[in-house]
């Protein structure tokens, strides 16, 4: 069961509603699971991140294979189960190989894969690892990327750590319909 009850309306300081209201609007006057009921204690805060998770998610230009690539490495570096099986099914749907997610996944030797994929994998890892990154792997992230997408990454997983801090931290529930083995962790 997680750490926090699922907020009502009535719950909220009368300051804080018309936030509430408009962030949970979309599903139906509560949000019962993932890291929207937990970031709706803070009603106000919710409905600000809500603007970077939609462009990230739905409106940045990058291609969906990094995005998803960089959010399943995010969900593996902060041992994030409910992220990883949120996405882990996107990034092979968006033409992940398979051998990578599952390698990723259980920790084990990367298989080969695209330039593209082995620089977010390197930026992330080193990142996570080290909490900075080397000339050599920012450079092969660059070119890469170009500095708008880099910095759109960089936000993305960034976003995705925090994001896995509320649903690790406040223990959220895996959904029943796991369509991927959880996280040896």
């Amino acid at each position: 069961m997680a750490r926090l009850p699922v907020v009502s309306s009535e719950m909220v300081p009368e300051e804080f509603r018309e936030a509430f209201a408009e962030v949970t609007a979309p599903a139906g006057g509560s949000i019962t699971g993932g890291p929207g009921s937990f970031t709706i204690n803070s009603p106000e805060m919710a409905k600000r991140r809500n603007h970077l998770t939609s462009y990230l998610r739905y409106e940045t230009q990058f291609p969906k294979r990094i995005l998803e690539l960089a959010i399943i490495n995010t969900a593996r570096a902060m041992d994030c189960q409910y992220v990883w099986n949120a996405h882990a099914p996107a990034a092979r749907k968006e033409g992940v190989a398979d051998a990578l997610v599952d390698a990723i996944r259980d920790r084990k030797p990367l298989p080969s894969m695209p330039a593209d994929e082995q620089a977010i994998i390197n930026y992330g890892n080193e990142f996570f690892a080290n909490h900075k990154v080397s000339q050599p792997t920012f450079d092969e992230a660059l070119k890469q990327f170009g500095a708008q997408y880099l910095v759109e990454l960089t936000t993305l997983m960034g976003h995705y750590a925090q994001t896995s801090f509320y649903l690790n931290a406040f223990e959220a529930e895996l959904p029943d319909n796991l369509t991927e083995p959880v996280l040896p962790v």
